[in-house]
């Protein structure tokens, strides 16, 4: 029974979610911009954060903790409806074991009892995710592809490491979370690995994709002049970012670098 009501209740949340991110505005005030007035901006269909060069815009925050409050409902509620021994630790009284797993998590502890590659592959990946939600809600983000891996870009990024472990701790100790949710951190064994490599290690990702986009997926765009192999080729090579783009309902494969013409670049 509790299972069943957990799963609604996940479901629940990630319809709230899906409307309310449908619900921002895309199409912002063009006197956030040089050179940009209303009609231009609507007949390019061009996100915020997708505008350079801009003025005084501060991040879409709203927006941001929508798409990883999605992105963490989705992945509690596959937990919740896949893993056998997440459902048989939804058992117990609610908030006497959901308290007992966050005090469990918070314990003194490196390892939490999971392998290498969870720990510092998968887990990762996602905090590559969180911390591309930022930076694509971030209006004075630069594509490093387009403007090249310059200091403010390394600048931007360590700011997004912030964000990433914002998401990751909410993944583990948060309201729809794991010690919520199966109840890990007291059913299960917890530990500290995940607080830190997941956020630290997940921008190292992010930094990666973005350096295998710049150096061997445009470069292969260049040679191969087909639609649907470069789509294939950015969503395999880049699947945080594709991930991303999937919780900001945009097309899998989408860079901001097909909608913008000509110098995107600050001078």
């Amino acid at each position: 029974m509790r299972v069943s009501v957990f799963i609604s209740a996940l479901y629940a949340g990630l319809l709230a979610f899906t409307l309310a991110v449908h619900a921002q505005e895309d199409v912002p005030s063009a006197e956030l911009y040089l050179d940009l007035d209303v009609k231009d901006l609507a007949d390019m269909n061009v996100d915020a954060p997708d505008l350079e060069p801009v003025k005084d815009v501060t991040v879409h925050r709203r927006k941001a903790f929508l798409e990883s409050g999605l992105f963490i409902v989705l992945m509690n509620g596959k937990r919740a409806a896949l893993e056998p021994w997440t459902q048989a630790g939804m058992k117990g009284p609610f908030f006497k074991d959901y308290w007992r797993s966050i005090k469990g998590s918070l314990k003194w502890k490196w390892k939490d009892g999971d392998d290498f590659f969870i720990n510092y592959i998968r887990h990762p990946a996602e905090g590559a995710t969180f911390a591309f939600i930022m930076r694509q809600n971030d209006p004075n983000s630069i594509d490093p592809v387009s403007c090249g891996f310059s200091k403010k870009y390394f600048k931007q990024s360590f700011k997004t490491v912030i964000f990433s472990a914002i998401g990751s701790t909410l993944f583990e100790i948060g309201p729809v979370s794991e010690a919520s949710i199966g109840n890990v951190g007291y059913v299960k064994e917890s530990g500290l690995v995940d607080f830190f490599v997941t956020p630290i290690v997940g921008v190292g990702f992010m930094i990666g994709q973005d350096l295998l986009d710049n150096y061997v997926i445009k470069k292969l765009e260049r040679k191969i002049h087909n639609q649907i192999f470069a789509a294939t080729l950015r969503v395999v090579l880049n699947p945080s970012r594709t991930l991303e783009n999937a919780l900001a309902f945009k097309k899998p494969w989408y860079r901001k670098r097909d909608k913008l013409e000509g110098n995107v670049c600050e001078s």
